[in-house]
């Protein structure tokens, strides 16, 4: 075989090897939280109070969790980014994503009805910045949309009219100190054991010791004709 070749495909190996460690996916859970800045007309009848005037009561909070791949997370000077929530292996619905607001309460997750856009976490040049997460839901007859951009939420009432009202407005607390509790998630191991400790798979330790030995034997060849 040509030794262009031989190289060819020995470094092919290798490098498919390695890009099958580099996209292996890191899942973090994490937690993160936010308040109510207006409420309006219906809100104390979805448990929403501002959290200004209700500090520390459970109708002021807002509260949420979240599961995400931590190798999608863009790098600085990207923008703003929306990474589309999925689902995955051995976690729940409301382990990949659920927000409380109020005490009501009013809960959303991963896989509810009716979402006309996301879940999607979103970042800002690769640091937290929200959601992007629009639905529509029924409470006591009335239907709302919960709409979040970012760091910010409006809940607003639809009226058979088609014209809305405001319900109550709010934000999450975003940046570095944005998502608290972070976790690995790997269904297979302790919550507290690192993804660096996990064995990689079969497979892939099998190509790279395929890489490894034609790189090994394609410079073996060239030591064996450089003595000739």
């Amino acid at each position: 075989m040509n030794r262009f070749f031989r190289d060819a495909i020995a470094s092919g190996v290798l490098l498919s090897a390695i890009s099958a460690v580099q996209a292996t996916p890191i899942y973090m859970t994490a937690n993160f939280s936010g308040g109510i800045l207006t409420t309006d007309g219906l809100a104390n009848s979805l448990g929403l109070q501002q959290t200004s005037t209700c500090s520390g009561c459970a109708a002021g909070s807002v509260s949420g969790n979240v599961l995400f791949d931590q190798t999608l997370i863009p790098g600085s000077g990207t923008g703003t980014v929306n990474i589309a929530l999925a689902a995955v292996t051995g976690a729940s619905n409301s382990t990949i994503f659920d927000i409380d607001f109020g005490s009501r309460p009013l809960g959303f997750e991963f896989g509810d009805g009716d979402v006309l856009g996301g879940p999607s976490i979103q970042f800002n040049n690769g640091v937290f910045n929200g959601f992007f997460f629009v639905k529509d839901f029924v409470v006591d007859g009335k239907t709302y949309e919960i709409n979040m951009q970012g760091a910010n939420w409006t809940m607003n009432w639809l009226k058979s009219n088609s014209s809305s009202q405001l319900v109550a407005s709010g934000y999450l607390n975003v940046g570095n100190q944005g998502l608290t509790s972070q976790t690995y998630f790997d269904p297979s191991l302790p919550a507290t054991e690192l993804p660096n400790n996990t064995v990689p798979e079969p497979t892939v330790l099998a190509l790279v010791m395929v890489g490894m030995l034609g790189i090994f034997m394609t410079r073996r060849h060239k030591q064996t004709y450089a003595t000739a």
